[in-house]
Parts: C-alpha cells; structure tokens; sequence
C-alpha cells in the first residue's frame, strides 16, 4: 500500500476498525471501550491498516482472470467498498 493514503482507502480502514470495535452480537459498551483509551484506538487503526493492506494485496494475487491485479489501491479499495455496501443492502431487504 502507498503511503499516500486516499479517501476509499481510509473508509475501508475505518470500516474495518468499525468491525474491530464492535463485534458482531456487540454493543455501546464494546464501542467505548474501544474508544476509551489512545492505545487501542492506535492499534485498532494499526490493526486495520494491516488488514485492508493484506485485502488489496490479497486482489492483486487472485487467479486469473483478474482484471484488478495492476490497479491502484484506491480503486480496489473502492469496489471492496461497493462490494460491501451491496451485501449490507441485500441484508436489508
């Protein structure tokens, strides 16, 4: 990943650590607690940085055919984005 870090980029980390804080079956409490102290806001954003650098990478080595594997990190950030909004939206209805 470049250390020039784009909007899709930061979204996905931020989405990620979202995830992070609040486990699934989770609540207020978990997001407080996550959110309580310097330390863990720090290694949740380290944690999640790792983790969309690992998914990009992870796009980029798919078998072929793979259409994203030159693309630059804000583009495969976006569709991993897209990708997620249409499962949450599909879950909605």
């Amino acid at each position: 990943m470049s250390e020039s870090i784009g909007p899709n980029v930061r979204r996905l980390i931020a989405y990620r650590m979202s995830i992070d804080a609040v486990p699934h079956n989770g609540g207020l409490s978990d997001a407080i607690k996550f959110l309580s102290s310097k330390e863990s806001i720090v290694t949740g954003a380290r944690n999640a940085r790792d983790w969309v650098k690992s998914a990009i990478e992870a796009v980029r080595q798919a078998g072929e055919p793979n259409s994203w594997k030159d693309a630059d990190d804000e583009s495969i950030a976006g569709e991993i984005l897209r990708k997620v909004e249409a499962v949450k939206v599909s879950r909605i209805r």
